[in-house]
């Protein structure tokens, strides 16, 4: 059995028993890890033992069994050291919080480790904790988290003829953008604005992000096989119809991102 001790993400957590939790935690060094931690919130005489929630940032002490890594680690010891509690003083932080780690969850592996990454989640969610609109910072998050996957789309090129102009939709199935010429060739296609391109290409600053997000949400949502939980309560109405829904997720659409 393998002593683990690193700083964790709480990217999920689960109310297993009244004193007991099973958490997914994205840990700097390790990756994705799911642990079960028990008697996490019995309490003593002389100690109150609250229990670990949820976008919790801190140092984890956890027993790993080597010969058996696809059962649960135990989480011995949970030290809290950030607690970011401006992402519940406005409920928009709160959804853009919730989102950038359910993706983290979907798109990473057990064990995995991406330390350059949980630099970038931590540094969103301390963003948005005192952001006043939260897509800018899922924006930059949501590229981040693609490429270090190594499932970022092209945005420069066309993805079949290489051409650099006259870029007009994006394909999930093909990995980026098209242009005009090689459109009716796709299996599913989006338009996509010129501004969304800017904001993807780095040439415009994120402020007003709503086709970025929805467009690599939608591409997200392709590699998780559904539309993350989160996606609707970032976008504002009207722009809910650029949503995968289940069961035609990725068909032939034609709105303009």
């Amino acid at each position: 059995m393998a002593i683990v001790r690193d700083e964790a993400v709480v990217l999920r957590r689960l109310e297993y028993s009244e004193t007991s939790q099973i958490l997914v935690l994205f840990a700097r060094d390790h990756g994705k890890v799911r642990v079960i931690a028990k008697g996490i919130k019995r309490s003593t005489k002389t100690r109150f033992a609250p229990s670990v929630d949820l976008l919790d940032i801190g140092h984890a002490t956890i027993n790993r069994r080597v010969e058996r890594s696809s059962n649960l680690a135990t989480m011995t010891e949970w030290k809290q050291t950030q607690s970011l509690s401006g992402l519940r003083g406005k409920l928009s932080r709160l959804h853009g919080a919730e989102y950038a780690v359910e993706i983290t969850g979907q798109l990473t592996e057990d064990w995995d480790p991406h330390e350059g990454l949980f630099d970038l989640l931590t540094t969103c969610l301390t963003e948005l904790s005192e952001a006043d609109e939260p897509l800018g910072a899922v924006v930059i998050y949501q590229a981040a988290l693609l490429t270090t996957v190594g499932s970022m789309p092209v945005f420069d090129v066309c993805v079949r003829c290489r051409r650099e102009t006259d870029l007009v939709c994006f394909s999930s199935f093909e990995g980026g953008m098209a242009c005009r010429s090689c459109e009716s060739a796709l299996k599913e296609r989006r338009r996509v604005l010129p501004a969304t391109l800017d904001v993807l290409r780095g040439r415009a600053t994120p402020r007003s992000a709503e086709g970025a997000f929805a467009l690599l949400n939608y591409h997200i949502a392709h590699l998780m096989g559904r539309s993350p939980l989160l996606a609707d309560k970032l976008l504002s109405p009207e722009r809910h119809r650029l949503l995968p829904r289940d069961g035609r997720t990725f068909d032939r659409r034609r709105e303009r991102l």
